[in-house]
């Protein structure tokens, strides 16, 4: 898990990012190809590419006729377009068929007005040399070097780091980047990649690198090779430029920041300035302010790809018991906080948000809410997959506990060995299956609130969720730490804030006391903000019962296993805007993380009771949440060979080789996993004559 900097470069990055963004870049070039080969007109050489909120912007070399889905916004045909609500859009199944035409686009910067990120293509520019200010070049190198190491667009790429260009990312992206010390090797091999395909275009019969992607017998034979330089010797430069701009063109590059030699006219020269100036971009003519990784955060990234390549399993925190957490509560008593004179506060709270609150009903201050320590925010790794899981469907196993139909009834608990002697008590059922009482925050799938007592308007619902939420898992925040989850990077104003806030108090609504179930920050005793008592959450439910039940193992410990799982509906915080929540990232992979754990411990406790349909259940209920999990997926398996269900686990086993093929870009199965298939599975046994 990130900590420290890198951590906080990261939420950074996440707040930032436009996801969705290149869903539709992808979308949208595929079928672009798809339309051109059925056509028989080769791909446009791009100048450019502007990727808006919901739409795409191909700035052509030369102007032609456009292709659908796109279509012209110029006179000259020289701009094409495409919008997110084009009908002209393959299918996810036709986009299967072809890839991703343009492999080597790489982000360069933002548009002057409008703040729109600008794409280019390596393979058409050939040669990038980033001249100027040395260090706002070395900064742009860097950051096109991350994003090429990371990229999702391009299925495969080949990137070489030649001497100490881009320190580190050889070792924190292995998979696609290499590092060569001698710059007459780097020649070598990448004379070597352009003359291999040269003779591959060749045997194909095309003239172009943007013909020969349209076609099917040759697919894979176009992987790019890019070349990072940060510095380019006078003597290998020569013969670099000959072997990159040779015709017919190949799928190669090199970007450097220092040319000894001259370079040729149609090399793209980026006089990169001083400060935060705009430069404009040949060809498009497109004026574009470039990003760049300063060295400290450069050195975060490479930090964060180095964790989400490692496989090796940090282990998980010790559950405390009941005892302990009596004993902490004992003797560590938290008086409760004196609010300061108001002249005394330095984020005059108070003051500030008087003026909204005017209008709110008033309300009782929960005391023993305000009182309440902060909790301590999680801190799991970062970049779990968001796609939700299918699941093996048997209605019996996947039923919830609580609330089978009687046609369906809950399997009885195992018969497990009776407790030692020294075992903590039990804690009683009752205390398992109590309802709340007010609004319940539901966080373990789709995000929503249950039980809201108010009403808000369908288009301000997303906000007051995510407020909520926020607060769900962070009380006691100031209104910075609001501002910071909810806006982050921009400058907000009290009255959007406030009336975020006060829009939500009044959606949440009171209780049967008449307290509000978001209080007003004047009622806190402490100036910050914090859901009422009775605001219930799915997770802190689910806390609470993996805390009892993996601290007794016996048959109340089991039960309340069952019902933290029952509360699992999908992946955390699915169904969100991909552009909000950036501030969750770190608990949605404790949340996985503990539903793993949980379900992991269920099914096993559940298995060696001969309770079958019991593991079946807990293990499919985890992989809602951790679709990719090869844990759960062992466990399938394990239950399905107790069971003697050798068709059931051939399935489960199927089903996870599809789960890595589609989620996991085509990864192997874990070793662990294969060997326990192949002890499992019965061995083919061979033919006699």
């Amino acid at each position: 898990m990130p900590t420290g900097r890198p951590a906080a470069t990261e939420q950074g990055l996440r707040a930032a990012q436009r996801p969705s963004g290149f869903s539709l870049l992808n979308a949208t070039l595929r079928t672009l190809a798809l339309n051109a080969a059925a056509a028989g007109r080769p791909l446009p050489a791009l100048d450019a590419v502007v990727l808006h909120e919901t739409k795409v912007d191909l700035h052509l070399a030369e102007p032609q006729a456009p292709v659908k889905p796109f279509t012209a916004t110029s006179a000259d045909q020289s701009v094409w377009t495409c919008s997110a609500s084009s009908a002209d859009i393959a299918e996810p199944e036709q986009l299967s068929e072809t890839e991703m035409p343009y492999p080597a686009l790489v982000s360069l910067g933002w548009t002057e007005t409008g703040g729109h990120l600008v794409l280019i293509d390596l393979e058409h520019i050939g040669i990038l040399n980033l001249d100027g200010n040395r260090d706002t070049a070395r900064q742009v190198l860097q950051a096109i070097a991350v994003e090429l190491a990371s990229t999702p667009l391009a299925g495969h790429l080949e990137l070489t780091a030649l001497a100490d260009a881009a320190p580190g990312l050889d070792t924190a992206a292995p998979e696609r980047v290499a590092r060569i010390a001698d710059p007459a090797a780097a020649l070598t091999e990448v004379a070597a990649h352009t003359a291999d395909q040269r003779n591959a275009l060749a045997a194909v019969g095309a003239e172009t690198l943007r013909a020969a992607r349209l076609l099917d017998d040759a697919a894979g034979a176009w992987t790019p090779y890019i070349l990072l330089a940060q510095d380019l010797p006078g003597d290998a430069t020569t013969s670099l430029v000959d072997a990159l701009t040779a015709e017919p063109r190949t799928a190669g590059a090199v970007i450097t920041t220092h040319a000894d030699a001259a370079l040729p006219g149609l090399t793209w020269t980026l006089d990169c300035p001083d400060a935060e100036q705009p430069i404009v971009l040949p060809g498009s003519h497109l004026p574009v302010r470039l990003q760049g990784l300063a060295d400290e955060h450069f050195a975060d990234a490479i930090d964060l790809l180095t964790l989400a390549a490692s496989d090796s399993d940090v282990p998980a925190p010790a559950w405390p018991t009941d005892e302990d957490d009596a004993e902490t509560a004992a003797s560590s008593p938290v008086p409760a906080p004196s609010p300061p004179p108001a002249a005394e506060r330095d984020d005059d709270l108070p003051d500030e948000y008087t003026e909204l609150e005017e209008g709110d009903e008033p309300g009782t201050a929960d005391s023993e809410r305000a009182n309440a320590p902060a909790k301590e925010q999680p801190q799991p790794a970062p970049g779990a997959p968001d796609a939700p899981a299918t699941g093996l469907t048997l209605a019996d196993v996947l039923a919830e506990p609580t609330e089978r139909p009687a046609a369906a009834p809950l399997p009885a608990p195992p018969a497990l060995p009776a407790s030692p002697a020294n075992a903590p008590a039990p804690r009683p059922k009752e205390s398992l299956g109590a309802a709340p009482t007010g609004p319940t925050v539901l966080l373990l799938g789709p995000v929503s609130v249950d039980g809201a007592a108010g009403r808000i308007d369908s288009s301000r619902r997303n906000a007051g969720t995510e407020l909520v939420a926020f607060l769900a898992l962070n009380p006691g925040v100031d209104h910075h730490a609001i501002d910071d989850a909810l806006w982050p990077g921009r400058l907000v104003g009290k009255e959007m804030r406030n009336a975020v806030v006060s829009r939500t108090r009044s959606w949440l609504g009171k209780n049967t006391d008449g307290r509000l179930h978001f209080p007003r920050v004047q009622d806190s005793g402490d100036s910050r903000y914090r859901l009422g008592t009775q605001v219930s959450c799915d997770w802190t439910r689910f806390q609470h019962l993996a805390r009892t039940g993996l601290t007794h193992h016996d048959e109340d410990g089991t039960l309340a296993l069952r019902h933290a799982l029952s509360l699992v509906r999908g992946r955390p915080f699915s169904g969100i805007d991909p552009t909000r929540y950036a501030w969750a990232e770190l608990a949605i992979q404790e949340m996985v993380s503990a539903i793993v754990d949980v379900a992991y411990e269920l099914s096993t406790r559940c298995r060696e009771a001969s309770d079958i349909p019991g593991a079946l259940w807990a293990a499919r209920r985890g992989l809602l949440a951790a679709e990719e999990s090869e844990l759960l997926h062992r466990q399938l398996f394990l239950a399905h060979h107790a069971a003697d269900d050798l068709e059931g686990l051939r399935e489960a086993a199927t089903r996870l080789a599809r789960i890595n093929e589609q989620l996991l870009d085509g990864a192997d199965m874990e070793a662990e996993t294969a060997e326990l298939l192949r002890n499992l599975l019965p061995r083919p046994t061979a033919r006699t004559r």
